[in-house]
């Protein structure tokens, strides 16, 4: 289940909640002042790479996704 960030247009608190995805837009309650006047927050994300040597072609590491070569992707 992801978490998400809102911000309440009441007090201005942000806060998180974990909520299913469909349930994304519906008006979080805010742990402050209990309004229901919140909305959605894009947030940033950290993605941790590691080093080249963890994935060098050579070693056969890395990837993701279907660049393995079963999908046609150009792979071999």
């Amino acid at each position: 289940m992801p978490l998400y960030e809102y911000r309440c247009n009441d007090c201005s608190a942000v806060f998180e909640l974990l909520r299913p995805m469909a349930d994304r837009e519906v008006a979080a309650v805010c742990p402050s002042c209990e309004s229901r006047a919140s909305m959605p927050l894009i947030s940033r994300v950290a993605v941790h790479a590691g080093s080249s040597s963890e994935a060098s072609p050579s070693t056969g590491g890395g990837g993701g996704g279907c660049c393995g070569g079963s999908c046609g992707c150009g792979a071999n």
